[in-house]
């Protein structure tokens, strides 16, 4: 059988424009006897006719291909049965957004093999073999300028830095760079605002994102782009708000863990900082972040190590003046990763949001305006370099092609799923390593994603007990009943006072109306009054009370509820005609609110807010909901005439008479 290899069109984004394999990467496949189908696709950086002069077939239908390469995740619904995919999953943390996918794939026994695992002789601690993050460091540099020149005119200052346009602007890296070496140039005549000087770009992480990041800061020029250790941060920033040389340089730092982490006796030993991460405490907030400008996360975090830089620790450094941290670029696009202030990722469209570090959040501010710090984490940044990003990730992928192919083309000859997947196997042990599900099941080395995801829930279950608790004891605060009496609803009071609790958000329920009956009038055409007994049209003193109790739930508190009740109380004034009187009964439900406690994660902790079953008390039975016509004739008679009812719009009758 004919080993054929299918390139599915991108769907993730509009500005994924990346492709896995270049037409020159399928020239070269078709001559080896590889047959490649390509979805067509406008928007891709090399056009249909590149690749059908390549040898390509064009097509929409990718069923024939054993083996189908994208470069962002395949949406759930368009992946085949019994395929091998080969993509970016992001999924190997047990992000919680893919896991419908990686259900699927598990349902439709696909065999994924993710990108960011193919490493040197599929051992998990060797470099990366494929990758872009080369290229994501180039554009998220280009884009820091960017956003860092934005950034400063909002604080009153024009600097050489607005002069750097989006990295997917220029046509090419090369480009971009041109226009780079033009900043440097301007900031080695003119200068930076000397209140930001030295302006310290600090590059955490030494991979190849970080290679990518250095070599377009370095474009600079090496005049105005200086390298320094992290140990002379700290003599740098003693020339802070001085006039110096220091104005015409752009100063950057490489930081690994040592400068990152240490453990109680202040040294750090790496082998056992990655086997026993928590001996070890973080120091980044100290040493290195407040002589920072602009931090550049180009670094692999995990949840057992400690994060580089939270949102309380920057708190800290700036409620000691120091508010030199402008902009955090987070290449890698980890929300809330390695810092707790990437909240959410941006978007090639809007790339910077601002994080308000007092108030916890992301500020909402426009045009990198208001207090806090710039914030950058675009997931697809090589996408903006797409050209030469998809050149040189095929490069890295095109030796693993050839055998996958013709791997899954002799599998599928033999019925793909009889052939076991393992190390030393027909597939390169490269590939073996990055296979992340194979035969509707996890494979050996990402096992561990099932017991993460349980891991996830409890979280997330204990997390949400703990927001519960709290709030049900708050809503229990805020609950309560009342008992109404007088001319409630011929004065139309009881409307009123329905409205008064829904407009404060609150949430009632009537446990018992009692309508007095009155004597049925005559037919009259005399307005309100006809409904009154003859002699008593102008007056409402002979006409019966009615009564209702009235439970009612604030979800903020005693004091909403106070509010409440006070309201109530100046209804009655203000309705002379209604008479009504407002008692609160606290004790009545002995605690027990359940008809208007908004339901909250159960938990043993409940019972601390709960109380035994309301006392019996010698009322007619509550109705259970809101009183109907039905229930009303009931309290009153068949034939007696009650006051009026008009709430409707509540589930109760047009009339009770």
């Amino acid at each position: 059988m004919r080993p054929i290899v299918g390139i599915v069109r991108e769907a993730y984004s509009k500005w994924e424009r990346r492709c896995p394999l270049t037409p020159k990467h399928v020239e070269t496949l078709v001559r080896q006897g590889i047959g490649v189908l390509v979805q067509p696709s406008s928007k891709r950086v090399f056009t249909d006719g590149e690749y059908s002069a390549a040898g390509a077939t064009v097509t929409e239908d990718l069923s024939d291909a054993g083996t189908v390469l994208g470069v962002k995740q395949v949406a759930a619904e368009a992946l085949f049965p019994n395929k091998t995919y080969c993509f970016f999953s992001h999924t190997i943390k047990g992000q919680p957004e893919n896991m419908d996918l990686l259900d699927t794939c598990l349902q439709k026994r696909v065999r994924l093999i993710d990108y960011e695992c193919i490493r040197e002789r599929g051992q998990a601690s060797a470099p990366r073999l494929v990758a872009f993050g080369e290229f994501a460091g180039k554009a998220g540099v280009i884009n820091a300028f960017r956003g860092l020149g934005h950034r400063l005119l909002s604080l009153g200052h024009s600097t050489p830095f607005l002069n750097t346009g989006a990295a997917h602007s220029y046509p090419d890296y090369a480009s971009a760079c041109d226009a780079i070496s033009r900043v440097g140039e301007s900031v080695k005549q003119y200068g930076l605002p000397p209140s930001f000087s030295p302006m310290v770009f600090v590059f955490a992480g030494m991979g190849n994102v970080t290679r990518g990041a250095l070599d377009a800061f370095e474009r600079l020029g090496s005049d105005v782009a200086t390298m320094v250790p992290h140990e002379e941060l700290n003599a740098l920033s003693a020339m802070r708000g001085a006039v110096g040389e220091h104005n015409h340089k752009v100063y950057g730092c490489v930081v690994g863990a040592d400068a990152m982490v240490a453990d109680k006796d202040g040294g750090f030993d790496r082998d056992r900082y990655y086997a026993h991460p928590n001996e070890f405490r973080p120091i980044f907030h100290e040493k290195v972040a407040p002589h920072t400008s602009v931090l550049v996360l180009g670094m692999y975090w995990e949840r057992r190590f400690p994060r580089l830089l939270t949102a309380e620790q920057l708190s800290a450094i700036r409620r000691n003046g120091n508010h030199s941290l402008l902009q955090i670029a987070d290449i890698t696009c980890d929300v809330d990763g390695a810092t707790d202030m990437l909240v959410r990722a941006s978007t090639i469209d809007e790339p910077f949001y601002m994080y308000d570090v007092e108030a916890r959040a992301e500020s909402g501010a426009k045009s990198l305006e208001g207090p806090g710090v710039a914030i950058m984490g675009v997931d697809i940044l090589p996408s903006e370099l797409p050209r030469e990003a998809s050149a040189h990730f095929g490069d890295a992928l095109m030796p693993f092609v050839p055998a996958l192919a013709r791997a899954e083309a002799h599998s599928r000859s033999l019925a793909w799923a009889s052939q076991p997947l393992s190390r030393g196997g027909p597939v390169p042990d490269e590939l073996w390593a990055a296979t992340i599900c194979c035969d509707g099941a996890l494979t050996q080395p990402y096992a561990y994603i099932a017991a993460m995801r349980a891991t996830f829930a409890r979280a997330e279950a204990m997390a949400v007990k703990q927001q519960s608790v709290p709030l049900r004891k708050q809503q229990i605060e805020g609950s309560t009943v009342l008992s109404l009496s007088g001319h409630l609803f011929d004065s139309g009071y009881i409307n009123e006072a329905l409205d008064v609790v829904e407009a404060a958000g609150g949430r009632f329920e009537l446990l018992n109306v009692s309508v007095r009956p009155n004597p049925r009038p005559s037919k009259s055409v005399d307005g309100e009054n006809a409904m009154l007994p003859a002699g008593a049209r102008s007056s409402l003193e002979t006409m019966r009370r009615s009564s209702a109790l009235l439970q009612l739930t604030l979800d903020q508190g005693r004091p909403a509820l106070d509010g409440v009740i006070h309201s109530l109380h100046a209804l009655a004034t203000r309705n002379t005609r209604s008479e009504a009187v407002v008692t609160e009964l606290p004790d009545y439900c002995g605690g027990v609110y359940e008809k208007t406690v908004a339901d909250c994660a159960a938990s043993a902790d409940d019972t601390a807010y709960q109380a035994p079953t309301p006392p019996t008390v010698g009322h007619a039975p509550p109705f259970v909901g809101k009183p109907s016509t039905a229930a009303l004739r009931s309290a009153t008679g068949a034939n007696a005439s009650a006051e009026r009812v008009q709430i409707s719009s509540r589930g109760f009758a047009a009339a009770a008479s």
